[in-house]
């Protein structure tokens, strides 16, 4: 459990500075609170070993006159698996398998035309009211290493991301709001790298 205090948060409210009275802009007046758990077991035998851990968690903000409302920082369910095994001869396969819940958003609903600034104003729903789709990745890597009598060499084929899974980062809205689009993270991505121990 975490408690926080004085938090940075957007104002409309006016303040007195220098004897004139101007927008605060900007205090410290909001607070927030974390809690949550985290299980964590490990195996380590001979040729294989690997750890699982999976945090539940929750992460609110309030003070600022409105009820107590989720974070934009809030992971529900945190999951990570990672393995390797010895192959024999100095190989080693590795595998990593992460699942985490998708960071909270607030959607936009539509838009209203402003004719004098010639913009569309965002028409808001539920303050961080839905979720952005589960983040999920499978990364493997492969390692073999070549031992001589004053040095060792090393090499790795990484692999991130190997079932290419799109995972959504954020939501992009159209200039009047009527449409959205997703953004992306980073695709299938291989990675061979080489290092030299003296």
């Amino acid at each position: 459990y975490k408690q926080f205090y004085r938090l940075v948060t957007p104002s409309s409210s006016y303040a007195v500075v220098n004897g004139t009275i101007t927008p605060e802009n900007y205090n410290n007046e909001l607070r927030g609170r974390v809690y949550g758990l985290e299980a964590q077991a490990k195996y380590d035998y001979k040729w294989l070993s690997g750890w699982i851990s999976y945090t539940l968690s929750r992460s609110t903000r309030f003070g600022t006159g409105a009820d107590e409302y989720i974070s934009n920082y809030d992971q529900t369910h945190n999951l990570n698996l990672n393995g390797s095994v010895q192959l024999g001869h100095n190989w080693q396969l590795s595998a990593r398998f992460r699942l985490v819940s998708g960071n909270p958003y607030t959607p936009i609903t539509g838009g209203t035309f402003d004719a004098d600034n010639d913009l569309y104003i965002p028409t808001r729903g539920s303050f961080y009211s839905e979720r952005l789709a589960a983040f999920n990745q499978l990364d493997f890597r492969i390692d073999k290493k070549w031992v001589f009598r004053s040095w060792i060499l090393s090499a790795y084929l990484d692999i991130q991301n190997v079932l290419n899974h799109a995972n959504i980062e954020a939501i992009r809205n159209s200039f009047d709001y009527t449409s959205t689009a997703q953004i992306e993270g980073l695709p299938f991505i291989p990675t061979f790298g080489v290092k030299g121990e003296f």
